[in-house]
């Protein structure tokens, strides 16, 4: 049977794979209730992560009747920081540690279509997210947008946090740990604090009780201190080649990309080419549907192979500035299936340039 109340580190970035993946984390806390833990405490120094995989465990933590204690060690940044804005738990900061809020933010690949939904699905996390502080910090979804989601990073000492009513309470009887001063980021905010909560001088007692709960979060039981020192170093191993892999594919897709992006130019060139080389457009004619089939290259295609392969009128042929009887009332398409739009564009370049613009939105000589 577990004991009542259990413990939770959470140093590192939230995320799937990363050193804190809230779906390892949830299922843990969930076996742990089912055996009867009934309250637990999340120490903290993170410097935020995936806002979807914070999202779960706040979302968890609220449904379930279990009695929640955060205590901050070192920083509670992004999206760590509106983890503890739940106002049914208990905040607590060491007297330097330092809170951060900003604005969502993220990156995305595709069209121009992919791209607004993934700014919209962004705003939709964002909006959630003021929602969360604005029910712990008693203000409006307005003002709290204003204060923490300007586009800047806004820090806070534990003082200033307890002041808004993000933290409940400030311990100070840890006089060892030393206020970080001129933050740069949050990373290197998280080192700081984490290289000196790994360098406190612990006592004996203080030592086999922080391996116990260390252990007891790595699921390793009475495990001895080299054996948990071992996993320490084996999940910081597997961390640092998780990321040199992400950075590896990250550098394929940006690779692809500037391929992908070779290949659509080359298409857009190959079927100009054609066009001319058939003469069913002339040179002077490539910039305009050049323009067209990088905006829309299947019916660009379309309206190209609709066009008769006519030999160019010669010069002396195109004075006539008078329609024909039976052109009166044609329009570009009629032109089109008649073969006669290159007649039309060298005989009467006026009437050429006005049906051009009747049904491509734009003149011709643009």
């Amino acid at each position: 049977m577990a004991k009542e109340k259990c413990e939770y580190y959470l140093y590192g970035i939230i995320g799937r794979y990363m050193d804190i993946d809230t779906n390892v984390l949830i299922a843990d806390i969930e076996g742990k209730r089912k055996e009867g833990a009934t309250a637990i405490t999340f120490y903290v120094n993170s410097d935020g992560g995936e806002v979807s995989q914070g999202n779960a465990l706040y979302n968890y933590l609220d449904r379930t009747d279990i009695e929640v204690e955060w205590i901050v060690d070192g920083i509670a940044a992004s999206m760590m920081a509106v983890l503890l804005s739940n106002p049914k738990h208990k905040v607590k900061a060491a007297k330097h540690a330092k809170f951060m809020y900003h604005r969502v933010s993220g990156y995305t690949y595709g069209n121009s279509d992919e791209t607004r939904a993934a700014a919209e699905m962004m705003d939709g996390f964002e909006t959630t997210l003021i929602e969360m502080l604005s029910e712990r910090m008693g203000k409006s979804e307005e003002e709290v947008r204003k204060q923490f989601f300007d586009g800047l990073d806004h820090w806070l000492s534990a003082k200033e946090a307890k002041a808004m009513g993000l933290c409940d309470e400030i311990i100070e009887r840890n006089k060892s740990i030393k206020e970080l001063k001129n933050i740069t980021d949050s990373r290197s905010a998280y080192n700081y604090y984490n290289n000196q909560i790994t360098n406190l001088n612990l006592n004996k007692q203080q030592m086999d009780d922080f391996l116990k709960t260390v252990a007891t979060a790595l699921n390793m039981g009475n495990a001895s201190e080299k054996e948990v020192l071992a996993r320490v170093q084996s999940l910081s191993e597997k961390e640092q080649t998780l990321q040199n892999s992400l950075q590896a594919e990250q550098k394929k897709n940006e690779e692809l990309s500037k391929k992908i992006e070779a290949m659509e130019k080359s298409k857009v060139k190959n079927l100009i080419d054609a066009a001319i080389a058939d003469k069913r457009i002339g040179e002077d004619d490539r910039a305009t549907y050049t323009k067209l089939a990088e905006q829309d290259y299947e019916n660009t295609e379309k309206v190209l192979n609709k066009l008769a392969a006519v030999p160019r009128v010669k010069a002396g042929l195109a004075q006539e500035e008078k329609l024909p009887k039976g052109e009166e009332n044609w329009g570009f398409d009629e032109y089109h299936r008649s073969g006669r739009l290159e007649n039309l564009k060298n005989s009467n370049p006026e009437r050429y340039a006005e049906l051009f613009k009747a049904k491509f939105g734009f003149d011709p000589k643009n």
